[in-house]
C-alpha cells in the first residue's frame, strides 16, 4: 500500500502532467491562431454559424422600341404578424405584461383594420384563432397581406410612428405628475401605445409586373421574381437578371440572422434593360383588328405580324386568345404559345405567289403566258382530280393568281418540275427557322427532296403538303417589297451596356446576313400582279384600302385531320384557316403583314378575301398612317349630284 507521501508525490506529478499538456496544447493554439489556421471543431462550428446567402441584383426591364416599358420589377411589402407574442398565452415573449397585452392587442386591430381591409372583430378572431399550431406550439408568423405597394407600406410606418409620438406625449404628460399612482397609470398608458405594433413586421420581396397587360404578352412571356419562365423573359434570362452577389451571414445557435460580415460582401452584377423592335401603337393596332374579326367571325383563335419589310424588325406579333403575362397562374397554359412561330400550318393560296415567283425567276413561265384553266375541273398527269371554287376558261398568268386558280398553279408548277419546285421552296426559307431571337422558331414542314413524286409537285403548287408559320410566311412575302432579299427577322433592338448607356443589338449579335432569292425585276413584277388581287374581279376587291395602293394575297386552307365532312384526302369540309398577306405601299414598301384567322365559323365567312383580308389592310393602312407614310393613291373622283327633277 502506498504512503501518503507516495501519494503525495503521484498527485504532484500528475497535476504537473496535466499542467504542462494544457500549456502545450495552449502554446500550439496561440501559434495556430496566430497562422490562422483552424481546428477541424472550430471549422464544423463556423460552418454551422456562418451562412453564405446569395444576393440578387435587380432584373432588367424589357421595353418597347418607343421606350415603352412591358416588363419590370417592382418592390412588394408583405405584412406578417407573430401572434404568440401579440396575445402572450404563455407571459414569457411580450414586452408588456397582463393586462397591458390585452390592451396592446386591441390597439392593435383597431388601427390595422382600416389599413388590411379587414372589421376589427374579424381581425381579432384571426389572431386568436392562429396563436398556435395544430401541435399546441405557439405560432410566432401570420400573413395579413401579401404583395402590398410602397404606398400601403408608407401608410403603416405613418400609423405606427403616430403611436410613437402619442406615446411620447403621454410619457411627457406623466413626468409632469405629481401623483404617484396617476403618473404610473399614465406610463404604463404610454407604455401600451409604444408597444402595440411590435408584434407586426414587414418582408420586402420582387415581383415581376407586366404593366401593359396582354399587350404583346406571348412575346415576353413571364418570369416569377428571378427567373425567365416563358418568352423573352426566358430567352433573355442570362442578360436580365445579371450575375448575384453573395453576402456572409452570422447565425445563432437557432439559426437565425444575428449579423452580416462586411468582408464577406460580394455586389451582384444587375440585370440589363433590353429594347425590343415592337412598337405599342402598331402592336395595340394588330391587337384591335385581329380581335375585331375573331369575334366578328366566332373564330377559334388567330395571329397577326406587321414587319419592317426592309429590315425585318418585328413591329407588332400578337395571338389570339391573348395572355396576359401578371395573371400567367389563373390562365390556361396553352394561351402563352406564340402560335406565329410555333404553329406551322397549310398555308394554302397564300403559298402561290412563291411559287408563281420562282417560275417567273427561273423562266419557266413569261407574265404573257396564258394557262388554260379548263373550267374549273382539270387533272393532272398522273390522274389526280384538280378542282377551282369558280370555273375559269383561259387565263393569263396574273389572273391566275389574282383569280387564285388552283388548277392555274398546278399546272406553273408541273412546268417547274420536282427539282426547281423544291429548290424554290426551300430557297423562300421554307423548312428551315428563320433566325428570329423569339424562343420556340419552328422550321415547319418541307417534304425532302428523296421522297417528293407527282402528288408532292401538284399540292406544294397550292400550298398543301407544306407547313410554314404565319413569321415564315411574312417573311418570304417580304421578298416581293425588298428588291428579292429574305431579311432575318429582328425581334430585339438593343441592349443597356452600362447605366444610360444602350448598344444595339447587331454589335452584340452581329448584323443579320440576308439573301438574295429573286432578282429585283421579278420582286417587282409580282408587287404588280399581287396589286390586282385588290382590284375589280380579285379575291380581295372588297378591302381595298382607299389611300394607299397595296398588294396582297388571300389563302383559303383547308384544315387537315379528322372532323365532320372530311373528304378521301383527310381535310375537313368545314374547318379552315383563313389568311390574308398584304404589304405596301407599292412605290416604295414600307410594311408586310399577315393575318390569319382559325376556323372562323363557316356559316358566317370563311374565305380569306373576307375574313382575314380587311383584318390585315385596316392593320397596314393604319400602321403607315402612324408612321406618317404619305399616301400614294389617288382619292376617288366625287359622285356627281343630281338636282331634282323639273318636269
Amino acid at each position: 500500500m502506498a504512503t501518503a507521501q507516495q501519494r503525495a508525490q503521484w498527485l504532484g506529478t500528475s497535476v504537473l502532467v496535466a499542467a504542462s499538456l494544457l500549456l502545450g496544447g495552449l502554446l500550439v493554439r496561440t501559434a495556430l491562431l496566430q497562422k490562422g489556421v483552424k481546428t477541424e471543431q472550430e471549422e464544423a462550428l463556423e460552418r454551422q454559424h456562418n451562412a453564405i446567402v446569395p444576393v440578387m441584383g435587380n432584373r432588367g426591364e424589357i421595353r418597347s422600341s418607343d421606350g415603352t416599358t412591358m416588363a419590370a420589377s417592382v418592390r412588394m411589402y408583405n405584412l406578417f404578424a407573430d401572434p404568440a407574442y401579440i396575445l402572450d398565452p404563455e407571459g414569457k415573449l411580450n414586452a408588456l405584461d397582463g393586462p397591458e397585452v390585452e390592451k396592446a392587442k386591441r390597439i392593435l386591430v383597431e388601427r390595422l383594420s382600416p389599413l388590411v381591409n379587414k372589421p376589427v372583430d374579424e381581425l381579432q378572431f384571426y389572431l386568436e384563432t392562429n396563436v398556435r399550431y395544430e401541435s399546441g406550439r405557439p405560432r410566432r408568423f401570420l400573413w395579413l397581406a401579401r404583395e402590398v405597394d410602397e404606398s400601403f407600406y408608407n401608410n403603416f410606418a405613418a400609423l405606427k410612428k403616430k403611436l410613437k409620438e402619442e406615446a411620447k406625449d403621454l410619457r411627457v404628460q406623466a413626468s409632469k405628475i405629481k401623483d404617484e399612482k396617476e403618473r404610473e397609470t399614465k406610463q404604463a398608458e404610454a407604455r401600451v401605445l409604444h408597444h402595440a405594433f411590435d408584434g407586426v413586421g414587414f418582408v420586402k420581396s420582387i415581383r415581376r409586373t407586366y404593366p401593359l397587360g396582354s399587350l404583346g404578352g406571348t412575346i415576353i412571356g413571364f418570369a416569377n421574381n428571378y427567373e425567365g419562365v416563358d418568352g423573352m423573359e426566358h430567352q433573355l434570362d442570362a442578360l436580365l437578371k445579371g450575375r448575384p452577389g453573395k453576402m456572409l451571414v452570422i447565425k445563432d445557435a437557432s439559426r437565425r440572422n444575428l449579423m452580416i460580415q462586411e468582408e464577406g460582401y460580394e455586389q451582384p452584377d444587375h440585370g440589363r434593360t433590353v429594347w425590343l423592335t415592337i412598337n405599342t401603337v402598331i402592336q395595340s393596332l394588330a391587337e384591335e383588328e385581329l380581335g375585331k374579326a375573331i369575334k366578328e367571325y366566332n373564330a377559334q383563335g388567330g395571329c397577326a405580324i406587321v414587319m419592317d419589310t426592309q429590315t425585318g424588325r418585328i413591329l407588332a406579333m400578337t395571338n389570339w386568345p391573348p395572355f396576359d403575362p401578371n395573371k400567367y397562374k389563373e390562365q390556361p397554359e396553352d394561351t402563352r404559345r406564340n402560335r406565329s412561330i410555333t404553329d406551322p400550318y397549310e398555308p394554302g393560296s397564300i403559298f402561290k405567289p412563291f411559287v408563281m415567283a420562282w417560275a417567273l425567276e427561273k423562266k419557266v413561265i413569261k407574265p404573257t403566258d396564258v394557262i388554260n384553266c379548263h373550267g374549273g375541273h382539270w387533272t393532272d398527269p398522273t390522274g389526280r382530280a384538280v378542282t377551282d371554287v369558280h370555273g375559269y376558261g383561259l387565263l393569263p398568268v396574273d389572273m391566275v393568281l389574282v383569280k387564285s386558280s388552283n388548277i392555274g398553279m398546278a399546272q406553273i408548277g408541273w412546268k417547274c418540275g420536282i427539282p426547281t419546285l423544291h429548290e424554290g421552296v426551300t430557297k423562300f426559307g421554307f423548312g428551315t427557322r428563320t433566325g428570329v431571337e423569339l424562343p420556340g422558331d419552328q422550321k415547319g414542314l418541307v417534304t425532302p427532296l428523296p421522297r417528293w413524286n407527282n402528288f408532292t409537285l401538284t399540292s406544294v403548287s397550292f400550298g398543301y403538303e407544306v407547313a410554314a408559320t404565319p413569321l415564315q410566311l411574312v417573311r418570304a412575302f417580304s421578298t416581293f417589297g425588298n428588291g428579292g432579299y429574305l431579311v432575318t427577322p429582328r425581334i430585339m433592338s438593343a441592349v443597356e451596356e452600362e447605366p444610360g448607356k444602350a448598344v444595339p443589338w447587331t454589335e452584340l449579335a452581329g448584323a443579320p446576313i440576308d439573301k438574295q432569292v429573286i432578282s429585283t425585276k421579278t420582286a417587282e413584277q409580282m408587287r404588280i400582279i399581287m396589286a390586282g388581287v385588290y382590284a375589280k374581279g380579285g379575291t380581295a376587291q372588297k378591302a381595298a384600302s382607299k389611300i394607299y395602293n397595296l398588294y396582297g394575297k388571300t389563302g383559303t386552307a383547308h384544315i387537315a385531320g379528322r372532323s365532320r365532312g372530311e373528304d378521301a384526302r383527310g381535310y375537313g369540309a368545314t374547318e379552315y384557316n383563313s389568311s390574308f398577306l398584304a404589304g405596301g405601299p407599292m412605290s416604295a414598301p414600307r410594311l408586310s403583314a399577315i393575318v390569319t384567322i382559325h376556323k372562323p365559323d363557316r356559316s358566317l365567312g370563311h374565305f380569306g378575301g373576307v375574313v382575314a383580308a380587311p383584318a390585315a389592310t385596316n392593320l397596314v393602312e393604319r400602321s403607315l398612317q402612324y408612321l406618317q407614310v404619305q399616301p400614294d393613291k389617288a382619292p376617288e373622283p366625287a359622285k356627281p349630284v343630281r338636282g331634282p327633277r323639273v318636269n
